[in-house]
Order: C-alpha cells, then structure tokens, then sequence
C-alpha cells in the first residue's frame, strides 16, 4: 500500500513538473511571438527615424493628414494600421522600444491594451498604453504610460533597473515621440510605490494628471522626489511637462515601480 502512494505520489509530482514546464515553454513563446511582432511593426518606421533615438534636431517636423488628423509623416504607416497609436517610446540599451497606444473613450477605462496586441487581439503582454485621464496633444501637466513587468524581460520590466544607480547614470535621458511632436525625457525620480485604497489620503503619484495650480504641481514634485530612491539632482519647475513610467513591482502587494521624467526644452 505504501508503494502504491508513493508511485502515486511521484506520477503526480512528474505531472506537475510537466504542467509548469509547459506553461513557463508557452509563456516564453507567445513573448517571443510578441517581440517579433514588435519588430516588424518598427519597420513601418519612415526611414528618416530611428529607434534609437537619433533624430534631427532643430527642425520642424514633416506634417501628413491622415483622416482628418496632422500627425507626424513619420508615423503615418503606423496610424494608418491602427488609429490607437500615439508613439513610439525608447529607452536605450533595454528591451523597452515599443509603440505607445492611447483610447481614451473605450469602456475599459483606457486599458483597452493591457492584453492586447496591435492587430487588438489577445496577448497576455499587451503593449505599453496612456492613461485615459490623460491628453497628448494638450498637453496634460503628466502623462502616464503604463506597461506590463513581463517575467521573460520585456515591456516594462527594464524600468526597475532605474532602481540601480549605475544604470540610472547611463540612462539619464530617454525618448517619447508621439504622433504630434518629438520629445526628449529627463529623469527626475524613480520610486516604489503601492496602489492604495481609494479611501486613503497618502500620495498617489497615478492620480496625478494636471495641477490646478503651481503649489498642487510642486506638492507633487515634492513627494515624488521624497519618494526616489536616488536623489538626480534634477529641479522641475511649474509649467514643466512630466511622464510617469508605470510597471508592476513585487515587493508588497499591488506594488509598483515608477519613473518619472521632465520634458527637455529645445
């Protein structure tokens, strides 16, 4: 009798070990099919755009109407694909060089890609997306992108590297351009946070969008930087423009990691 549950024991053992095998085997292959589908979308790319953030400075960008909207020449292919496209978001040196999408009137509260790919079907990694609350084209005082801390490396997960500050040195700056306008980001602060209880009268860095005047927008620097886990030096002003990178963090529950940038001035 003993023999029988201890067979039985080990069939379910190998039984599981295979299970997870072939989840952890799926998993890393719908990634893989979805960073392959990343790269053939950045080959819609007008050619005079790199992803690498080398573009021309000091020049106007080439302006496209495209049903009704000017949006960047560059992006043209991109929007024509899927009107939800806003830009292209890169950091060098990391996974993150991904599209940016944007749908403020869906019913999903602007999530509408948190598991879906560009052609909007499903994918557990989904694609980096701004907040509803927020406008671009405005713009809002901060703009907040979201994106998935994916276990395989991608999408958001290369954000808490900023947590380091070796890496924070060498990446000080990073690239958001949208359909409208070219923009170069400077850190500010990077911070572990938590989604709190609606109840809660702590700091919330994801509900803010735009100050209503200069001492809420300064209450929020100043917290944002009280927050940072490396002091950047870097000062933000009233009138600045930021941009939140927003991804999941595991250290409690409903944690989140954060990085928060300026808008460089030409």
């Amino acid at each position: 009798m003993k023999k029988k549950i201890m067979n039985l024991l080990a069939v379910i053992c190998l039984l599981v070990a295979l299970g997870c095998g072939g989840y952890l085997a799926y998993y890393y292959y719908v990634n893989a099919r979805s960073e392959a589908a990343i790269s053939e979308l950045s080959g819609l790319l007008e050619n005079n755009y790199s992803v690498n953030g080398n573009v021309d400075k000091g020049n106007e960008p080439e302006l496209v109407d495209v049903d009704g909207v000017m949006i960047q020449k560059k992006f043209e292919k991109l929007y024509q694909k899927n009107h939800d496209f806003l830009g292209w978001i890169k950091i060098s040196d990391t996974h993150i060089d991904y599209p940016v999408m944007y749908t403020p009137n869906d019913n999903e509260n602007g999530e509408y890609y948190i598991h879906r790919n560009y052609e909007k079907e499903y994918s557990a990694a989904g694609l980096p997306f701004v907040d509803a609350n927020c406008d671009v084209k405005l713009p809002t005082d901060n703009i907040i992108v979201y994106g998935h801390n994916m276990n395989s490396g991608t999408m958001f997960h290369d954000i808490l590297q900023y947590a380091q500050e070796e890496f924070y040195r060498t990446h000080k700056t990073f690239r958001f351009d949208t359909i409208f306008e070219d923009g170069e980001y400077e850190v500010v602060a990077m911070f572990y946070g938590q989604i709190l209880d609606k109840n809660s009268k702590n700091f919330k860095y994801y509900e803010f969008v735009n100050a209503g005047n200069k001492e809420e927008f300064m209450d929020f620097v100043n917290n944002i930087k009280a927050m940072s886990v490396i002091d950047t030096g870097v000062e933000v002003e009233y009138g600045d423009k930021l941009l939140t990178l927003s991804t999941c963090a595991y250290h409690v529950e409903d944690g989140r990691f954060a990085v928060i940038a300026k808008k460089k001035q030409d």
